[in-house]
């Protein structure tokens, strides 16, 4: 018969071993939960960083997961959906992709995001393609003045004038004094680490537009994108020199004689005197464009008039 001092000592063995396989060998002893011979595994957590556990019970190299934000992070033939690169079917052309699909500058087809857009053909009603996305005309512009000082409305988006690259926000290069699209990329991995390839240009990412650089705006799709908005110059008289006016945020010279040469004194740049009695410029009057498609191939519509 056991004494108590002898079951004292006993029963902390009893509990240790209770319910846990012990495992030994000439090198390694192992007690407790979870336990296993060198290499093998029950859980992730029994193996190294960078390995899990397979359903062989060996600890082997983690895989991850493909991920991406954008199709440009893809390869030809596939799509981002859900974070993932999926397999889509290659194109030349939007014909050769099933119905609801377009055909991307990467030669593969893709159902666009909401509001998308190419050209203005792609959007409904009277909303234009401004920046790859279907914009009410309430947001665009057709004239200059629209667009505040150093900028002017080239395809009715408001758009830097520039003098070189530098002055260009982010997918724009300065084309014959403006900054324009420019296509640099067909997949992400020759843009920057920060940047995405996003319907042929380098984009950086964003939650919010103070992520993005001046002249960008935080967009739909989560990328910086050129800020394209309206931006009227005055709000009140007040905000113009003395004797011009406030008209639709632009600061006007009055005509209350009716005549152009009385506007050709004050802004040769200004000669035609409207019916509003304001001073306006000859393509303000008489525009030759409100698009792009109202000009021949190759032109811009910029300040209503085609170049």
């Amino acid at each position: 018969m056991r004494t108590l001092s002898t079951l004292s000592l006993f029963i902390p063995f009893v509990v240790l071993l209770s319910g846990c396989p012990v495992w030994t060998d000439s090198t390694t002893s192992c007690v407790g939960a979870g336990c296993h011979p060198p290499g093998e595994c029950i859980f992730d957590s029994d193996c190294s960083s960078g390995y899990v556990c397979s359903d062989a019970g060996t600890c082997t190299p983690a895989t991850p997961i493909p991920g991406c934000t954008t199709d440009g992070d893809c390869a030809s033939g596939e799509a981002c959906l859900a974070g993932t690169c999926t397999t889509t079917s290659t194109c030349s052309i939007d014909g050769d992709c099933a119905s609801g699909e377009v055909c991307d500058f990467r030669g593969s087809c893709v159902t666009p995001a909401p509001g998308h857009c190419r050209t203005d053909a792609d959007c409904s009603g009277t909303d234009v393609c401004v920046e790859d996305q279907c914009t009410a005309p309430s947001d665009t512009c057709q004239f200059n003045y629209q667009c505040g000082a150093a900028r002017a409305c080239v395809n009715r988006g408001c758009t830097d004038i520039c003098g070189s690259d530098t002055d260009c926000a982010s997918g724009e290069t300065c084309q014959s004094g403006f900054c324009r699209t420019t296509a640099t990329c067909t997949r992400t991995s020759q843009c920057t680490a920060s940047e995405s390839c996003v319907d042929t240009r380098c984009l950086p990412g964003c939650t919010t537009s103070t992520d993005c650089a001046a002249g960008e705006t935080c967009a739909a799709d989560g990328f910086c994108r050129p800020d394209r908005t309206p931006s009227p110059f005055c709000s009140i008289d007040s905000d113009c020199a003395s004797g011009s006016v406030c008209r639709d945020g632009a600061c006007r010279i009055p005509c209350p004689t009716g005549l152009d040469s009385q506007c050709m004194g004050f802004d040769s740049q200004l000669p035609i005197c409207g019916a509003d009695s304001l001073c306006h410029s000859r393509n303000e009057t008489s525009p030759e464009c409100a698009v792009q498609a109202d000009c021949t191939a190759g032109n811009s519509c910029i300040d209503g008039v085609c170049r």
